[in-house]
């Protein structure tokens, strides 16, 4: 029994450390919407989070914007004077550039590691 307990701490102590990694390393959101409205094309988020940058890409260019707001169900960002509010459950995108409203169902497609 005395051997055996050197072992069976050793296992709780690697089991512990397995449980205090994090499940999701890399974590890449794209929402595809294929519209001419506003000429974005795509949208893709890495990294989540207030400050972190999103790149908007568009029928010949491409930009990258911060983002302003987050949450598990909605991100807000802004590229030049057109304010970009992304649904993440539906995939919905808002996009409003001075008096001209348009929104966007684009198909939403999440890679982790």
């Amino acid at each position: 029994m005395h051997q055996r307990l050197p072992h069976f701490i050793l296992l709780a102590i690697c089991g512990v450390g397995l449980t205090a990694c994090p499940t999701e390393r890399f974590r890449h959101e794209k929402y595809k919407c294929n519209s001419g409205a506003f000429g974005i094309a795509e949208i893709i988020l890495n990294d989540t989070g207030v400050g972190d940058m999103a790149k908007i890409i568009g029928y010949g260019h491409e930009k990258e914007v911060k983002i302003l707001s987050s949450s598990k169900s909605s991100i807000t960002t802004k590229m030049d004077d057109t304010r970009i509010e992304i649904e993440r459950d539906t995939g919905t995108v808002r996009v409003k550039r001075g008096n001209r409203y348009a929104v966007l169902a684009c198909s939403k497609s999440v890679f982790t590691m």
